[in-house]
């Protein structure tokens, strides 16, 4: 009875431990979960106070008590827009808030409507829309403003009159939003000055003007909190009304604006003398695209013209350019005197240049591509004489008019080249990617590849019509190895293992018939990535250490894991001991040969082991038997030792015990001849003979064998 009691104890004590450890768990859980959730709410204070940085340094500390709260991401990402971080970098936040799909709090749509706007502003705009108009909808001015940008956007015929029609809704729901009105007219202005830039006259649609005309009516409930909105606004009213309007605006603002400049030109306020003079005044040191043809095609005077030419031969600035019409600019132009300098291109307007180039006097020299970290060197555009893929620090070269690639086209703006000089524009292809390195490869005329054979090692491959010629392999600025291409398989490596200058070694690689010769990350570790499709495997090494064309080593590989590996430890140019690893298959036993030879080349001693075991040994091509010994790794030929035998063995060999090489021992006066095979020592008994006893230095198989032909001499 005792002892079930004691059972009965030890269980419960058992599981009463068990519950502890798990109340223990989710106590802790719980104690981190309310900690974020305080930090959750201090961070949303901070948000809706503009303290961006607490907001975010709150949001961050929530996260490593809890990081599966999407409310926190959500605040993060909020913090970070308005820190000028990059929109990828805020989408990136804000998208893994949704993945989570976690939220404790009421912010999941005000995450939507972020979400929704980064995603309109890079592009995405059915994504956008499907945020938005997913369960539950969301019907906001915040929501109807990103989906009238998004149609707008879409810029089909269809989606620009649905965008037209919800803001004659908004106007009447959202009568004081000015996000309105403002995204109305610059939308409608960018269109007007599209077709009259085209040569064409617009004609406003009837329910533009009737948009229009409300929000002209009330200008004055905005201006004071829109300046520019007037002046896109402008632009849409009837003759009389623009000019009354671009009179107010001139005396109202002391700062002069390039859109004021424009529209005081076209209604005749201005002289083209005036115009240019105060539209670059306001520009400064930049200008968009569109209000610079604007100005150029709305200038007659030939005087004005001429220095408008010369302004822009010498124009020192930047000049941006909206290739969508989605009024983001996508295109940035350095100039210096009148000649591209800098050009970046930011696809979606993400934040992130996805081209960046560099320019001598207009020409392109460098040119960069974020998405792959790869850059281009010219030798004259679009010749390309380098590539670089920076993070895998692959270098292709190419002969000068080998390779022409052109990510953008340099182009002479129509408009201004009717004042006769070309003022150079870059326009990016649609595809702009470079072509898949193996494709660099084939119009390459060297490529270089860092390879882990060492740190910090390289290899250079010569090329010829997309075949390899030649490779060198460094290690910083020493060349290690090398390796012509020329002759067909096997390819001959030569490597310099030592760094004397001298290459000892000559590695033989063939075409892997058999899979299991084939190992792709050593092929890699050694050549790189370019000889993948070959499937080659290391055949045969061999060592010629002193330059004497006798190699002392050789090993060649098989099939399967098998090997055979020579020594030549004279150095006379014939083998004194082979190893023989015999190829094996799953479930195969391991089978293995030591073979040492005489001074003619024959066979001497050959032992066969499998699995670690030796099972046969022959000598002179006859067998003797093997007998274990009773310690680790000792065996007796023909005749059983003592174990204080093999404990003075053991003890002797152990610091001079050399592969292959027999020691002459002495125990009590008998004499035992020792050869280490692997880590195994095989042990002979000699006979006793008058003769002197020979010297107990090392000796060779061979000299151990003569010794024992003149004891047996004796003995008969």
């Amino acid at each position: 009875m005792k002892k079930y009691l004691v059972l009965i104890i030890l269980l419960l004590s058992t599981v009463m431990g068990g519950m502890a450890s798990v109340f223990a768990q989710g106590s802790a859980l719980s104690a981190n979960r309310n900690t974020a959730l305080r930090c959750l709410k201090l961070a949303e204070n901070c948000l809706l106070a503009k303290d961006w940085s607490n907001a975010l340094k709150q949001a961050d500390l929530g996260l490593t008590y809890d990081d599966s709260i999407s409310d926190l991401i959500y605040v993060k990402a909020a913090a970070q827009i308005n820190q000028d971080k990059t929109k990828a970098n805020v989408l990136n936040l804000i998208s893994q808030a949704f993945d989570k799909n976690n939220w404790l709090g009421y912010n999941k749509n005000r995450a939507r409507i972020l979400y929704a706007d980064l995603l309109s502003d890079t592009g995405l705009y059915s994504r956008s829309m499907s945020v938005l108009d997913s369960n539950p909808l969301i019907y906001s001015a915040d929501a109807e403003f990103i989906r009238i940008k998004n149609l707008y956007r879409m810029g089909d015929e269809e989606s620009i009159n649905n965008a037209r029609l919800k803001l004659n809704t908004a106007r009447r729901v959202y009568p004081d939003d000015i996000r309105f009105p403002t995204i109305f007219f610059m939308f409608e202005y960018m269109y007007m000055d599209y077709v009259e830039l085209s040569g064409q006259k617009y004609e406003i649609p009837e329910i533009v003007n009737t948009v229009a005309s409300y929000y002209i009516a009330k200008l004055p409930d905005y201006s004071s909190k829109h300046e520019e909105l007037e002046l896109y606004a402008a632009f849409f009213a009837q003759k009389e009304e623009q000019v009354r309007l671009v009179k107010a605006i001139e005396a109202k603002h002391s700062q002069a604006h390039p859109l004021l400049s424009l529209l005081a030109l076209k209604t005749g306020l201005y002289s083209d003398a005036q115009a240019m003079e105060s539209f670059f005044a306001a520009c400064g040191e930049s200008v968009s695209l569109r209000c610079l043809d604007t100005l150029v095609l709305n200038i007659s005077d030939p005087e004005v013209q001429k220095s408008l030419m010369e302004k822009l031969l010498n124009y020192q600035g930047k000049l941006y350019i909206d290739d969508n019409m989605d009024l983001q600019e996508e295109v940035e132009i350095s100039y210096e005197t009148g000649r591209p300098k800098e050009i970046n291109y930011d696809k979606n307007n993400d934040g992130v240049k996805d081209v960046s180039v560099a320019c001598d006097f207009g020409a392109p020299l460098i040119v960069n591509f974020e998405e792959n970290k790869s850059q281009v060197l010219y030798a004259a555009y679009p010749s390309v004489s380098k590539v670089s893929f920076l993070m895998e620090n692959f270098d292709f070269n190419f002969l000068q008019g080998e390779f022409n690639f052109e990510p953008f086209q340099l182009t002479s703006d129509p408009i201004i080249s009717s004042l006769g000089i070309d003022f150079y524009l870059a326009e990016f292809n649609q595809t702009y990617q470079l072509p898949l390195q193996e494709e660099l490869i084939l119009k390459s005329s060297s490529v270089s590849i860092p390879i882990t054979e060492r740190y910090g090692a390289c290899v250079k491959y010569n090329t010829i019509d997309g075949n390899l010629v030649y490779a060198n392999f460094y290690d910083g600025d020493f060349r290690y190895a090398y390796c012509d291409f020329n002759s067909e398989f096997p390819i001959v490596r030569y490597v310099d293992f030592d760094n004397d200058s001298f290459f000892e070694t000559t590695e033989y690689y063939s075409l892997a018939e058999d899979k299991s010769l084939y190992n792709a990350q050593s092929v890699e570790a050694i050549f790189g990535p370019v000889l993948g499709e070959y499937q080659i495997y290391l055949q045969k090494v061999m060592i010629d250490r002193n330059g004497n064309t006798c190699s002392e080593f050789c090993e060649s590989y098989q099939e399967n894991n098998g090997k055979i590996t020579l020594w030549d430890n004279d150095d006379n140019g014939v083998w004194d001991c082979q190893y023989i690893r015999h190829p094996q298959k799953e479930g195969d036993n391991l089978i293995e040969e030591n073979v040492f030879f005489d001074t003619n080349g024959l066979p001497l001693i050959n032992l066969s082991v499998i699995d670690s075991i030796p099972v046969k040994m022959m000598y002179k091509e006859q067998e003797v038997m093997i007998y274990a010994g009773q310690s680790d790794h000792i065996y007796w030929i023909e005749d059983n030792g003592s174990p204080e035998m093999e404990e003075e063995i053991l003890e002797s060999s152990k610091h001079n015990a050399m592969q292959g090489i027999i020691n002459l021992i002495v125990y009590k006066g008998i004499r035992i001849s020792v050869i280490k095979i692997g880590y195994d020592y095989f042990c002979k008994i000699l006979p006793d003979s008058d003769l002197p006893e020979p010297a107990k230095d090392s000796q060779t198989a061979q000299e151990i064998d003569e010794i024992e032909e003149i004891e047996e001499g004796a003995e008969e």
